[in-house]
């Protein structure tokens, strides 16, 4: 085993607060971490990216940020892990995200990821409103030249039931304690943000949206926005409305009874247009008589 093998398995992490957080992917996810990166009390914290479930975030993670003292420290390639979580000094806030994953339904109480934490542990759901998410994830999978559409089509429909256990839990979260946050009420309201930041405990050190995230490419529509008062993320149902999958898709959910109930408890503009659209939109499709071979 080398050296740097054996430095990363024993690198380990005391930090005064953990808060695991959970969304699908393309619900702004990153904006809203970052957000919280620069709010953290104390300034000092560190960012464990798209962990995966049920497994330990120190050896699961993809990538990792810290921060010290409000802002991003710089990391290098040679650097143990254990260097770089010194970096954001002594009990830093730990971010620990999961990505296209949500928290058990079970009553069991949630083994604790780091249970030295002196202030526990705090679950966090990032969501977004059923239309612009939607459009969003489509349009993301058709930059893949990799995906036919038969891919697209099941990545985005598996997406879609991961969604609407997404609405469930954020159901749940007044009973279960859970913090829910809205991207297009945070990306809109500054009141909502604060919002937010009372409910986490943290004090408001700087409440704006920050930069454009680069995590998984930045936005789908937008990818060179250098702003983020130039990101409109409100119109990507309206800039997808003349595509044919999107459309097969969102007249597909329309007659999704379930997934319209869970929906409608949580968007209700949203589930208002899908259901004018099932009741007016057809659909007609007339597969040509096949034609005898000689």
């Amino acid at each position: 085993m080398a050296k740097k093998d054996r430095i990363e398995r024993k690198a380990t992490l005391a930090p005064c607060r953990v808060l695991r957080i959970y969304g699908m992917r393309r619900s702004g996810n990153h904006a809203i971490i970052n957000w919280l990166q620069r709010n953290a009390p104390g300034g000092n914290s560190i960012f464990l990216n798209n962990c995966r479930a049920g497994r330990d975030p120190i050896k699961s993670h993809r990538s990792l940020e810290v921060f010290r003292a409000g802002s991003r420290s710089q990391l290098t390639d040679d650097s143990s892990l254990q260097d770089r979580f010194n970096l954001a000094g002594q009990a830093p806030l730990a971010m620990v995200s999961y990505e296209d994953a949500m928290p058990s339904n079970s009553d069991t109480p949630i083994t604790p990821l780091f249970p030295n934490a002196p202030a526990g542990e705090t679950i966090v759901i990032i969501y977004r409103s059923f239309l612009n998410w939607s459009a969003s994830l489509l349009q993301k999978v058709m930059g893949n030249s990799g995906f036919g559409s038969l891919a697209r089509a099941r990545i985005v429909t598996v997406a879609c039931t991961g969604y609407a256990t997404a609405l469930e839990r954020v159901s749940e979260c007044r009973d279960r304690g859970f913090v829910a946050i809205c991207y297009d009420k945070w990306h809109s309201s500054t009141k909502y943000r604060e919002g937010i930041l009372t409910a986490l405990g943290f004090e408001a050190r700087d409440n704006s949206r920050g930069a454009v995230q680069r995590y998984g490419g930045g936005s789908s529509f937008q990818g060179k926005a250098a702003k983020v008062d130039d990101l409109e993320t409100h119109r990507r149902s309206e800039q997808m409305a003349e595509n044919p999958e999107y459309q097969t898709l969102l007249w597909t959910v329309s007659h999704d009874l379930d997934f319209m109930q869970r929906l409608s408890a949580h968007f209700p503009d949203d589930a208002r247009r899908l259901l004018a659209l099932a009741e007016t939109a057809q659909l007609w499709v007339t597969l040509p008589k096949s034609v005898p071979t000689t």
